[in-house]
């Protein structure tokens, strides 16, 4: 079992990834004893759950907690991260893009904690099979948030800023693109009053297929094997769907040039 160094947090900031956290770390008997964001609205709620004090302002930072994780988006961390001074204390942010190094006016010990999900406010996640990357500046201050990670979860990585940055934006790939290909087949079919329900079996296979090995083996479609007459047919039905053909068009060309790059399936 992960010896317990980490008995209170502060958050800074009350979106979808720091209220998941924060609920969650909650459950392991951590207590979030302030809470603080720029609009009161969500960070009253999320103190209201976690029975933390709400604060509006940085001057009423304790400086009695163990960790400060700072959970805003990356657009206003820079300028965020200027305004607080917490000395000696161990401060983390959530950003997978962003460098550890942002951290290093605001306090020596900074590091990052990393959960590799999506999180919506409209359903909750278990942590349990959430990677968790870390990093800090000192092994001691590794070695605290590791054994809070794993509190969470079981998969906890030692991940540098560098490959962080990589890992991000492959998990755009791998997360929020796919996400956006199925709105784009649930808006068609529903111009044309078909359930995006039948779709769904196929949606969950495509994920177990991502479960496997060499992945590019496992691809399937039009374009993969070179059909032209099925192509040209879904480029007519998109012809009224500039937006939708020209991404049709780029997926699929890149999927003939992969395979003629890497050989045969």
């Amino acid at each position: 079992m992960p010896t317990r160094k980490i008995r209170n947090v502060v958050f800074f900031g009350a979106g979808n990834l720091a209220s998941h956290l924060a609920l969650a770390l909650v459950k392991q008997d951590i207590s979030v004893i302030q809470v603080y964001n720029r609009t009161s609205e969500n960070g009253i709620k999320l103190a209201a759950k976690t029975g933390a004090d709400y604060i509006s302002g940085i001057e009423k930072i304790t400086p009695r907690a163990d960790l400060y994780i700072v959970a805003v988006t990356d657009s206003i961390l820079p300028e965020f991260t200027s305004k607080i001074r917490l000395k000696d204390k161990l401060v983390v942010h959530t950003s997978g893009s962003l460098d550890m190094n942002i951290l290093a006016p605001v306090s020596s010990r900074n590091g990052v904690f990393y959960p590799l999900q999506t999180f919506s406010g409209k359903r909750s996640i278990g942590f349990s099979h959430i990677p968790v990357c870390i990093e800090a500046k000192y092994k001691q201050d590794q070695d605290i948030l590791t054994d809070l990670a794993y509190l969470l979860t079981n998969d906890v990585f030692l991940i540098t800023s560098e490959k962080r940055k990589w890992l991000h934006m492959t998990a755009v790939f791998a997360g929020n693109f796919p996400h956006f290909m199925y709105t784009i087949a649930e808006d068609l079919l529903r111009e044309k009053n078909i359930p995006f329900d039948l779709l769904k079996p196929l949606i969950k296979q495509v994920a177990l297929n991502a479960q496997h090995d060499n992945l590019f083996s496992l691809q399937t479609g039009p374009a993969v094997r070179e059909d032209s007459n099925v192509l040209d047919e879904h480029r007519m039905l998109l012809d009224n769907y500039p937006d939708y053909l020209e991404i049709y068009n780029l997926l699929s060309n890149n999927i003939m040039h992969y395979k003629k790059q890497n050989g045969k399936l």
